[in-house]
């Protein structure tokens, strides 16, 4: 079984929840102030997760890595609205301690490009913009092949050890991001 196979099926329930929040907090934006505070928090979530994948990813071991940096453009978008960035920097990430844990935290982060344009599609129509949201935009139309070609990375053959170590990594990458989001938008039930 190719490795992206097992990682779908492995995550496929906590990826489904982690899709299932973010859309519900999508939902909730209303005001450009409500997608400026989830940009925060998504900013607070991707900047030092990326930051621990590039210590074990470096130009050498992963040559792309730089341009799958997309934490900045969340900056981008929210300087955009001529406003500061505000960020709450969570502090209990993954571990991310090897190359092959680095390799499943980026999966999961590669995995939410694929849904961006969709995404960016329902926040322009909910605020009637089109302003801010490069974030969303993945890579714009090379999203797909920039899919692929991670893709076909993590495909090549691996020890056994690693390809567990990789999967282990999403799963607790998928879940650091479920309850960043329920820290961030979970409303008191009456």
């Amino acid at each position: 079984m190719q490795l992206t196979d097992e990682l779908k099926e492995t995550n496929e329930a906590i990826h489904a929840a982690s899709e299932k929040k973010m859309v519900l907090a999508l939902k909730r934006i209303v005001t450009t102030e409500d997608y400026i505070h989830m940009l925060n928090w998504l900013y607070g979530f991707y900047a030092p997760l990326e930051d621990l994948i590039r210590e074990q990813l470096t130009t050498e071991t992963f040559p792309d890595m730089t341009k799958r940096s997309r934490a900045e453009y969340i900056l981008w978008d929210i300087k955009e609205f001529n406003k500061a960035p505000k960020p709450d920097i969570y502090r209990q990430l993954p571990v991310i301690d090897s190359y092959p844990r680095a390799l499943g935290a980026l999966y999961v982060l590669e995995d939410n490009t694929l849904g961006g344009r969709i995404i960016a599609g329902m926040i322009s129509q909910q605020l009637g913009s089109t302003i801010g949201i490069s974030f969303f935009n993945g890579y714009g139309a090379e999203t797909g092949n920039m899919w692929q070609a991670f893709k076909d990375f993590l495909n090549h053959p691996r020890p056994p050890y690693q390809r567990q170590e990789i999967i282990a990594a999403a799963e607790d990458t998928f879940i650091t991001f479920i309850n960043w989001i329920d820290k961030h938008e979970l409303q008191p039930q009456l």
